[in-house]
């Protein structure tokens, strides 16, 4: 029996084996291996003598197609670069997805007060979606969105005004928004979807978080029952990842005084002195930046009472004071006269009409946008986890 060929082997001189065409020798089973494989007829052999012929090219399992590269992250869990991730937090009922609705029109308008635009688009079909019916349902069928059931994440893309900074540098701010917007269900220890919402806050660089004094005030939703659960599983959480800073989370938090439209709330801060009125253009009721945090701490003391002061006491013993800032927010605004200015004997927005809530006129958010400005701000200044650098501030 002669050798079988091998092709890496270097030529000898040997001949070739009988039958076989030089340059087209094929080499032959290994010992012990069928003629053929089982099941295969065995191939027949050409008239005159010639090399057996090699099985066809397998097809393409989809002929013609265009190739596809591999699947991308999802949006909210990717790390693109410029990417912050906010969690939105708050009890049932605070308004966690009208503020959201609300965030793109609050967008259009923010050239009426002040310089530039700032612009806000979906990175996901869904986020689209969101935005798109969300605005649909305040400013075209003006009503409210549904309360979200469960959690859900949203990445939106937020181009903001060019910003003149110190020796002629300047800065356009321009990055990912990640929200995670949760019913606010969720936020109690024994809800079955409280575990994921803990570990996205927990990667969250900061926390809008929504007080509602008029919510505040039923034992159903009682802010301090939602937020203390949290705040526990969510320290231990970040603890466990080595992240805490002198025993705090080292988050950036925006607090915002929910519903600042509603006559319960409205007028009694009317009365105690804490809004001021613009002397121009539809000359809008706000509480002064300034004097916001004492707001909220009037909130707790005097207004709302011994659980409002717990949520306060909470919320500075688990963030460092110096990253919490305050806002008096309203989703929908006031309502305004037929010569868009603000009327103190008629301005509440919301009427009932036929069992469901309805607005009057055309939404004109108040501190919906600045809260996120302001977040987005301070994370940048302080490089992305707030400055905190192995335990340490910069």
């Amino acid at each position: 029996m002669s050798d079988l060929y091998d092709p890496n082997k270097k030529d000898s001189g040997d001949p070739a084996p009988a039958g076989a065409a030089p340059g087209n020798t094929v080499p032959g089973p290994p010992p012990g291996a069928p003629a053929t494989p089982p099941g295969r007829p065995p191939a027949q052999a050409p008239a005159g003598g010639g090399p057996t012929p090699q099985p066809g090219p397998v097809p393409d399992a989809v002929p013609n197609s265009i190739p596809e590269p591999i699947p991308s992250a999802r949006q909210e869990d990717g790390t693109t670069a410029g990417r912050i991730r906010i969690g939105l937090w708050g009890a049932p009922g605070s308004g966690k997805t009208t503020y959201l609705a609300a965030l793109p029109i609050a967008a259009m308008q923010y050239q009426r007060h002040n310089k530039g635009s700032w612009n806000i688009s979906g990175m996901t079909q869904e986020a689209n979606t969101f935005l798109t019916q969300g605005m649909d349902l305040l400013t075209r069928r003006r009503t409210f969105p549904e309360a979200t059931m469960g959690v859900q994440g949203m990445a939106w893309s937020v181009q903001g005004p060019e910003e003149k900074g110190k020796r002629f540098r300047s800065r356009r701010p321009s990055f990912v928004l990640e929200i995670q917007d949760a019913a606010g269900e969720v936020f109690r220890h024994d809800h079955p979807q409280h575990a994921q919402l803990v570990g996205q806050l927990a990667r969250s660089q900061g926390l809008i978080y929504l007080f509602d004094p008029i919510g505040d005030a039923q034992e159903a939703t009682e802010s301090f029952t939602y937020l203390q659960a949290m705040l526990t599983q969510l320290t231990a959480r970040v603890r466990d990842q080595g992240q805490l800073v002198d025993g705090k989370l080292p988050h950036h938090v925006s607090v915002c005084i929910a519903k600042f439209d509603h006559p319960e709330v409205f007028r009694p801060a009317v009365e105690a002195g804490w809004a001021v009125q613009d002397t121009v253009g539809s000359r809008l009721p706000r509480v002064p930046r300034e004097d916001s945090e004492k707001f909220f701490q009037w909130m707790c003391d005097d207004f709302r009472g011994a659980n409002a002061r717990l949520v306060r006491d909470a919320l500075y013993s688990h963030f460092d004071p110096r990253r919490i800032s305050y806002y008096a927010t309203s989703a929908v605004g006031f309502r305004l006269n037929p010569q868009q200015v603000f009327d103190y004997a008629d301005y509440v927005q919301p009427v009932m009409r036929e069992g469901t809530l309805h607005i009057r006129t055309s939404p004109v958010p108040i501190n919906v946008l600045e809260p996120l400005i302001d977040l987005e701000s301070r994370i940048h200044r302080d490089g992305g986890w707030g400055g905190w650098r192995g335990g340490k501030r910069r």
